[in-house]
């Protein structure tokens, strides 16, 4: 185990600046990029050492490549992802939180099949004080299931997660299991239950389907997690670096709740939130203009990876499902 040691770091927040790392957590001072090569080593003139920073953060994020690359079978959520995208693990030396943006930037850089993507970056997604040490991947489970599982009444009942949820009907099916995992790839998750409906078919005109998506699955072990604490990180962290592997076209992010819950008695972290694709629909004609989704990461005890639950429904299917599943949502 090793601590990182204060001094300038690249904001793990998002901004153009450096951010002070008192040793122990990061504080509200910044530096202008530009004057590293001289100041980098001096620390700031009041530095904040007693309380993590809460400021609102807002920044927009980079291009992330073209389209083109052939299909990479995994859930569609909003646009059906197209290649594998690299995810280099970071390791040693650095504190959990900048490794993990650094890990989905480089994700993003090396995508070169995505489009451009513009978000939002509000201070509820401002992530808990960093761990001082990184996990290395493990692998993931051997084999997906067989088959997911079908709905028992109005219920999906998931046999590896130990979630269960609403099922709301048509025009929401089970798609097969081969259709949306990859056991070969670690960086996604291994689903073991959901349902999708249908958004938009050929919305780019080069056969991609837009869709909504429901889906639980353990979280990958490419994410580390050491227990409850961990669960507000964790969860911005999936936000953070699923986005621009699942929201591809530019947008706006929203966040609309962010905040710790329980799930039949365990602990559980849900962030909300809204991607607005208004300008590149109206530019489009395409059928949604608004996507509503949320990420949920229930503890599941000592020794077992968290059970996560992905929603995503865009606007023109019954957006009242997130909430209905939301609500409806039981762990063993």
């Amino acid at each position: 185990m090793t601590t990182t040691p204060a001094g300038w770091y690249p904001d793990p927040y998002g901004s153009p600046q450096l951010r002070w790392w008192d040793g122990s957590q990061w504080t509200d001072a910044t530096h202008p990029q530009e004057a590293y090569a001289q100041e980098a080593t001096a620390p700031p003139e009041q530095p904040s050492h007693t309380a993590p920073l809460r400021a609102p953060l807002r920044t927009e994020q980079p291009m992330w490549g073209h389209p083109g690359h052939p299909p990479l079978p995994t859930p569609a959520f909003g646009q059906r992802p197209k290649a594998t995208p690299v995810w280099p693990w970071i390791a040693g030396g650095v504190a959990v939180l900048v490794a993990i943006v650094v890990a989905f930037t480089s994700v993003l850089v090396f995508m070169n099949n995505r489009s451009g993507s513009t978000a939002s970056r509000p201070d509820e997604v401002v992530p808990s004080a960093p761990l001082d040490s990184i996990v290395p991947p493990s692998p993931s489970p051997a084999a997906p299931l067989a088959e997911l599982p079908q709905p028992s009444g109005d219920r999906i009942i998931d046999p590896v997660t130990g979630l269960s949820y609403a099922f709301p009907g048509e025009p929401w099916t089970v798609p097969k299991s081969a259709d949306i995992n990859n056991p070969d790839n670690p960086q996604v998750p291994l689903w073991t239950s959901g349902y999708s409906a249908l958004s938009q078919q050929d919305y780019d005109g080069e056969g991609g389907d837009w869709v909504g998506s429901i889906y639980a699955a353990q979280l990958p072990q490419i994410l580390p997690y050491g227990g409850p604490q961990d669960l507000r990180t964790s969860v911005t962290a999936m936000l953070l670096g699923y986005e621009p592997l699942f929201y591809a076209p530019q947008h706006e992010r929203k966040v609309l709740r962010n905040e710790a819950m329980e799930v039949s008695g365990h602990q559980a972290w849900v962030t909300e939130f809204e991607m607005d694709f208004s300008k590149e629909a109206a530019a489009n004609g395409w059928k949604w203009k608004t996507e509503k989704g949320a990420f949920v990461l229930v503890d599941r005890g000592q020794d077992q990876r968290p059970s996560m639950l992905y929603i995503s429904v865009p606007d023109n299917l019954d957006q009242s499902v997130l909430n209905r599943v939301l609500d409806s949502l039981e762990a063993r």
